[in-house]
């Protein structure tokens, strides 16, 4: 009788490690967007081949769901934290340091995931580009709330526009992710943020 020889496994590689290519995989979105980023990127990335990818992952946007997931828990999940911040001042400043850390936190500096997929037409299609909208709106009603609160404690003018002034505090974070992009060094930025804290008083 011929005997046969043993079938290979099927699926991911063994040594496959799916923390791993969830922190490659961010980095490939945040250099070159969702749109940019080729299925061929990911597994050359990702040292996989494309039936290991669609049986870790499923799909391009499904593997988009998890990195950003991951992200959302992980480098930028100091946004709740900052609320407990004395001022709104002190505040603005932990989030906008906090932004470039996370902007740097890799050999290569990247933009923020959110920032570079917002504007992705096939995240549209795939409906998850609602879901980064309405992120980036909670995060925007956060800042507002709080600048309201700090208007009836005394600490922000009356006169003060709490929505125009957290469109200026999420403007600002998008420009620290383009600047980024752009080759903008940590350093340069560290300072930009500084010398946009010491203005603060004077906007109000």
């Amino acid at each position: 009788m011929r005997k046969l020889s043993p079938q290979k496994p099927r699926g991911r590689p063994r040594n496959f490690n799916k923390d791993e290519a969830l922190k490659m995989a961010l980095d490939l979105f945040r250099r070159k967007g969702f749109d940019n980023t080729s299925l061929d990127d990911l597994t050359t990335t990702l040292n996989v081949k494309k039936p290991s990818l669609y049986a870790a992952f499923g799909n391009k946007e499904q593997l988009f769901l998890e990195v950003l997931h991951a992200y959302t828990s992980g480098p930028i999940a100091y946004f709740h934290a900052i609320f407990e911040e004395p001022t709104t001042k002190s505040l603005v400043r932990m989030l906008l340091l906090k932004s470039v850390e996370v902007l740097f936190y890799s050999e290569s500096p990247a933009g923020c995931l959110v920032v570079m997929s917002t504007a992705s037409e096939a995240l549209q299609k795939a409906g998850i580009q609602q879901k980064l909208v309405a992120g980036l709106q909670q995060h925007q009603q956060k800042l507002i709330a709080r600048f309201e609160q700090a208007k009836a404690d005394g600490e922000l003018k009356p006169t003060v526009d709490s929505q125009r002034l957290a469109l200026y505090v999420v403007t600002l974070h998008k420009a620290l992710s383009l600047q980024a992009i752009n080759g903008s060094s940590k350093q340069d930025m560290l300072q930009l943020v500084e010398q946009v804290i010491e203005l603060w008083p004077s906007t109000l």
